[in-house]
């Protein structure tokens, strides 16, 4: 369930975001939301799934301070995939993730591209190779 959870809030706030470099409160706090409870529910909700989200939201708050091209979406989705792979691999999805959207730049030779869809290829590959 928490993988169907995120894979269709993923799918969907990918697509907006490449089409309208946009990702909106609307789906993404309410994705955060349900996970948590489906996380809590299923008895996996721990602390250090909190702490995981802390790191990312302090670490994808400093493009932000910095005026770079990233915004409040790209970071509540961040805390949103750190919820899902959790603390012991938060550091694989915050590398990744770069690495993934460099490599999407490069290929589509775009200097301007959603984060979201490589958020959500990270995340959703660490939680297939660790959690399943």
């Amino acid at each position: 369930m928490i993988f169907l959870l995120f894979l269709s809030s993923s799918a969907l706030i990918s697509y907006i975001d490449v089409k309208h470099s946009l990702i909106p409160d609307v789906l993404v706090i309410p994705s955060i939301l349900l996970l948590a409870g489906l996380k809590w529910l299923g008895h996996t909700l721990l602390y250090t799934d909190l702490l995981a989200m802390l790191i990312v939201f302090v670490l994808f708050l400093i493009p932000i301070l910095l005026g770079m091209n990233f915004g409040g979406g790209d970071l509540r989705f961040g805390v949103f995939c750190a919820l899902l792979t959790g603390l012991d691999y938060v550091g694989y999805f915050i590398a990744l993730s770069g690495i993934l959207h460099l490599l999407l730049l490069f290929v589509l030779q775009k200097k301007e591209f959603g984060f979201a869809p490589a958020m959500s290829i990270s995340a959703l590959g660490i939680y297939g190779v660790f959690y399943a």
